[in-house]
């Protein structure tokens, strides 16, 4: 075998190490009420927005790190848009703990009189030490007027492997919707 034959299977064969790992995707569950549904009528709640930390609502899962870093898993990604799974996970975290009809799910038309859930994280991602962080306000609208708000911290203990990220975000999105049922009563 010549020599520039040899550099040539070398090469070849040297580019399966290079090869990028393939993309996992990841979801959020939704997490089943602890409690009997909450006794709540009136007028029904959908949720007409939330907006997500800046930099945050993209397809790589983000870990907070030190220093005000923060790492996107590349390879590790959600399943779809991060802001679109998140509205649909509350959504249906709520709906398990209000009565039937009382949530406005995604997808379904919303009727004339609806009040209007807006959600703001500040901060929807684990960090350094190990805890998953979901810090967000909310406001509860009712003809454009708040009826309701309210601010909520939570903090949920995790691995920092990607599997158990996505699993501490849906037990924050259910503590959320606890939470705000809690205040609804």
């Amino acid at each position: 075998m010549t020599r520039r034959a040899l550099i040539f299977v070398l090469l070849v064969a040297g580019c399966g190490f290079l090869k990028r790992p393939p993309n996992q995707f990841y979801s959020l569950d939704t997490i089943a009420a602890p409690a009997p549904l909450a006794s709540v009528g009136g007028v029904p709640i959908g949720i007409d927005g939330i907006e997500l930390p800046p930099g945050f609502d993209r397809r790589g899962i983000v870990v907070r790190g030190a220093d005000h870093k923060f790492e996107v898993r590349g390879t590790h990604q959600w399943a779809s848009s991060l802001e679109e799974m998140v509205i649909h996970t509350l959504a249906f975290d709520l709906a398990s703990r209000l009565p039937n009809g009382m949530v406005v799910l995604p997808g379904q038309a919303k009727p004339a009189a609806m009040r209007s859930l807006y959600v703001t994280f500040e901060d929807l991602a684990p960090g350094p030490d190990g805890v998953f962080i979901l810090d967000a306000r909310w406001t509860l609208t009712s003809t454009g007027a708040p009826e309701m708000a309210g601010h909520e911290l939570i903090t949920v203990n995790t691995a920092m492997e990607s599997p158990a990220i996505a699993a501490a975000m849906s037990q924050a999105l259910g503590m959320l919707a606890d939470r705000m049922v809690g205040k609804l009563r």
